[in-house]
């Protein structure tokens, strides 16, 4: 059973930071660092959906972006089936990011406006020397026809699409060369909400088709629900809670995570539920507080919470929470 689930764990990310340098002031010669990502944890298993969501600022693009070394973290391991990427340099980084893509938030500015859609979608095949000439052709317009796209859109330019099609080219770019991951920041949140819909069904089609594992970045939590098998809650470059779906949705077990569900809009107007207000404004990830980082706006809130920094722990089978509340 041990060999089986480790060979079903396609993501493995222990202990991951990434911090940013920055000057304090204009006539300061100091240097602080922006804690952006400060020490996360998790896994993602091959054919699994993990729900990311949090504020804006809380590192959640950072994370993803950093797991697929388009920034260089400041430690802890990255673990893509089994091995270890942050030691991947030159030829082996680039052979192993064939297996790895991402779908950006904006459906415009990610696209090269210079570049015709047949070659912004072909690109990765010529990188990876993977097709060429009238084989290249045909996997493209293949990929195209997938997401709902014609033969002809391959000599037309991205300002010529909607953004609905836009993102569509770069669903088609992330997933022309067949990969086992693929992260998508954001990837309806510029859409229209008709658009959004037929987007999501897409993407949950490509999965089952491609095998394909989903790191979904989004501070939509309906989004999020609707989409994961599991959802990880950040907080200021942190992990709070990590589980199922449907059990964090039900039954949340840090404030925090109380807090955004309380948010969530019901379509149900006879349905009344308390909406909890934070009090205050996140704290700076360059000046983060001791403690739980979370305990300048917690109405749950003691003195541990103040001084002692909790760690996730494993309260219901698979359903982590980092709080003191959970002892």
């Amino acid at each position: 059973m041990l060999a089986k689930a480790m060979r079903d764990t396609l993501l493995k990310v222990k202990g991951l930071k990434k911090f940013f340098p920055v000057r304090r002031g204009i006539l300061s010669e100091g240097k602080g660092y922006v804690y952006a990502v400060d020490g996360v944890s998790f896994d993602i298993k091959r054919g699994e959906t993990l729900g990311l969501v949090g504020e804006s600022g809380c590192g959640k693009t950072t994370t993803g972006k950093t797991i697929l070394r388009l920034i260089e973290p400041t430690d802890g391991s990255i673990e893509f089936d089994g091995i270890d990427i942050c030691r991947l340099k030159g030829d082996g980084l680039r052979r192993l990011r064939s297996r790895m893509q991402i779908i950006f938030q904006d459906p415009y500015s990610s696209l090269n406006p210079r570049m015709r859609i047949g070659s912004i979608v072909g690109e990765p095949l010529d990188i990876h020397k993977v097709a060429k000439g009238s084989d290249k052709e045909e996997r493209v317009v293949s990929i195209l026809k997938r997401v709902g796209l014609k033969r002809e859109d391959i000599n037309r330019y991205p300002y010529q699409l909607s953004g609905g099609e836009r993102q569509r080219i770069g669903i088609a770019r992330a997933i022309i060369l067949s990969p086992d991951l693929v992260v998508g920041d954001e990837p309806v949140s510029a859409l229209d909400a008709s658009i959004q819909a037929q987007v999501i069904n897409l993407l949950e089609e490509l999965q089952e088709e491609f095998h394909l594992s989903y790191l979904i970045i989004s501070h939509d939590l309906s989004l999020i629900e609707y989409m994961s098998d599991r959802v990880a809650v950040m907080y200021l470059g942190k992990f709070v809670e990590i589980g199922d779906s449907k059990n964090l949705y039900i039954s949340p077990l840090h404030p925090y995570t109380e807090a955004l569900l309380s948010a969530i809009p019901l379509l149900d107007p006879t349905i009344k539920r308390e909406k909890i207000i934070l009090r205050g404004e996140p704290p700076s990830p360059m000046n983060p507080p001791s403690g739980c980082y979370f305990h300048s706006r917690c109405s749950y809130r003691f003195d541990d919470c103040k001084m002692i920094e909790p760690v996730l722990k494993e309260v219901n089978r698979g359903h982590f929470v980092a709080c003191h509340l959970r002892g």
